[in-house]
């Protein structure tokens, strides 16, 4: 059964894989796993001819992952403690 979203075929550009794109950006290859399951913007994946390995663009990541919306969690540590009742 094929995936829905099959990727597509291309053969220029910089192409990595997800390990590979990790170390470019910087951060973990857990990170973009899950930005790429939960961010619909997340570049999508192509495949060299004859192969069936997932492989993305580097310009095309770079370019998401400098333009994507950044929310930062709430430093706790800076809150005076909670008191008690």
């Amino acid at each position: 059964m094929p995936d829905e979203r099959e990727p597509d075929p291309v053969d220029e550009g910089e192409l990595v894989n997800l390990s590979q794109m990790a170390e470019e950006l910087g951060v973990t290859r857990q990170w973009l796993h899950k930005l790429r399951t939960t961010d619909p913007n997340f570049p999508t994946s192509k495949r060299k001819p004859g192969s069936t390995r997932e492989v993305w663009d580097l310009a095309e990541a770079r370019a998401y992952y400098r333009s994507r919306e950044l929310r930062p969690g709430e430093r706790t540590d800076l809150k005076p403690p909670a008191a008690e009742a």
